[in-house]
């Protein structure tokens, strides 16, 4: 189990703050949480709590759900009510898969689930009507792959173990998510502690997965999440380092049933010359809606600061940094280096247009929703904040 104290624990404990800013878009929002230590041995399960966005800022929709069970850490949404999730479980044996159906009023409604092996972090689905779903299993070094053509009946297919590191077996294997490429036809998901691109061609008839050679990186890279681009007759692939605190942009070639990856550049999360701050960390990777701009987060710089909507009160914050894509090359250029509203940013996510970003902001339980200029890519002010009970870690538009 994850449970952490985090450095607002006195907010987190029971106040919920939410912002008084009007906002002229309304819609409701769906945050997973991990559990969190409220104060020494006190310990608050996680769990999904629904917000909704309003000329009244964040304000908190019934209570926090456990459908998905106490430790959730991922939510996939399709078609505007079926909705999937994993709970990660970390350390205290099987994950679950879940599905659910979401309510008018953005509460959940189980359907169904499935065991995993321990510790899923993420869901991708693929198929033509997305009658697939891989889970990327972090604590268990391992991929799986589900039915869910009938949401009541999720069904494991295949379980897929990825070995330690070649070269020093002690390092395990740390998928940390799988992404389908623009054709339907590849899927890679990054491995964060063995630093190699898992590779699989997709049989688009029988739905199944075929290995192909990976793509290696530097010992100590930590590729997390990556993102795929078409641009015209090109398609590139950006991939955010964990550990390098770095983002590496590829060109990507199809041949006969295969896919490989021609590296193009490596650069800072911020687009600076200068060295990462000790201890901070890539966390998550974005395209725009409409595939100008490049967004991602990283954790524990705290070089910006936030001030409060709901308060006034400055409190210091990891940045979202924004770069524009050149659709020729696939090159990025800074934008903007926004605050994302508090520390430790683990997630993001933007709403259907691109008008606004969601952030989940687990070093003070907080998330954050701001304004975006879709024609520039910059993220202006805030349009509500909450801080929660426990400390969340993912965050997504209901529409």
């Amino acid at each position: 189990m994850r449970a952490t104290h985090g450095i607002f624990a006195a907010l987190s404990a029971g106040l919920s703050l939410s912002s008084a800013a009007a906002c002229s878009k309304q819609g409701l929002l769906l945050v997973s949480s991990y559990p969190f230590e409220s104060s020494p041995g006190e310990i608050v399960k996680g769990g999904v709590t629904t917000l909704k966005l309003g000329n009244k800022g964040l304000e908190q929709v019934g209570e926090i759900s456990s459908i998905c069970g106490t430790n959730p850490s991922w939510q996939t949404l399709v078609g505007g009510d079926q909705y999937y999730c994993i709970n990660e479980n970390f350390d205290d044996g099987p994950g679950a898969f879940t599905s659910a159906k979401v309510n008018t009023d953005g509460t959940l409604a189980f359907v169904g689930n499935s065991s995993t092996p321990g510790g899923p972090v993420h869901i991708a689905l693929f198929g033509e009507n997305g009658e697939r779903a891989i889970t990327s299993n972090f604590a268990s070094s391992s991929f799986d792959v589900f039915n869910i053509e009938d949401p009541a009946k999720l069904q494991s297919l295949d379980n897929k173990p990825f070995p330690p590191r070649a070269d020093n077996e002690t390092i395990t294997s740390r998928p940390h998510q799988a992404v389908v490429d623009p054709t339907g036809g590849f899927v890679v998901i990054p491995d964060l502690s063995v630093d190699v691109l898992h590779i699989f061609s997709i049989d688009q008839t029988a739905l199944t997965l075929t290995e192909l050679p990976a793509h290696l990186f530097g010992n100590g890279t930590g590729p997390r999440h990556a993102a795929f681009l078409k641009s015209g007759d090109k398609t590139f692939l950006y991939v955010i380092a964990e550990k390098k605190v770095s983002i590496l942009g590829f060109e990507v070639s199809y041949g006969t049933n295969s896919l490989t990856l021609s590296e193009k550049f490596n650069i800072r999360t911020d687009g600076s010359e200068n060295a990462p701050a000790e201890g901070s960390s890539g966390a998550e990777i974005t395209i725009s809606p409409d595939n100008k701009f490049l967004t991602v987060s990283t954790r524990n710089e705290t070089t910006l600061e936030y001030t409060s909507v709901a308060d006034g009160t400055k409190i210091p914050s990891d940045a979202l940094n924004t770069f524009s894509i050149d659709p020729a090359t696939g090159e990025l250029t800074h934008v903007q280096s926004a605050p994302a509203g508090g520390s430790f940013p683990r997630h993001f996510s933007f709403n259907k247009d691109g008008s606004l970003v969601a952030v989940a902001c687990g070093g003070e339980n907080r998330v954050n929703v701001f304004e975006r200029d879709v024609g520039t890519g910059i993220i202006g002010k805030a349009v509500g904040e909450r801080v929660l009970t426990t400390q969340v870690n993912h965050v997504i538009f209901k529409e």
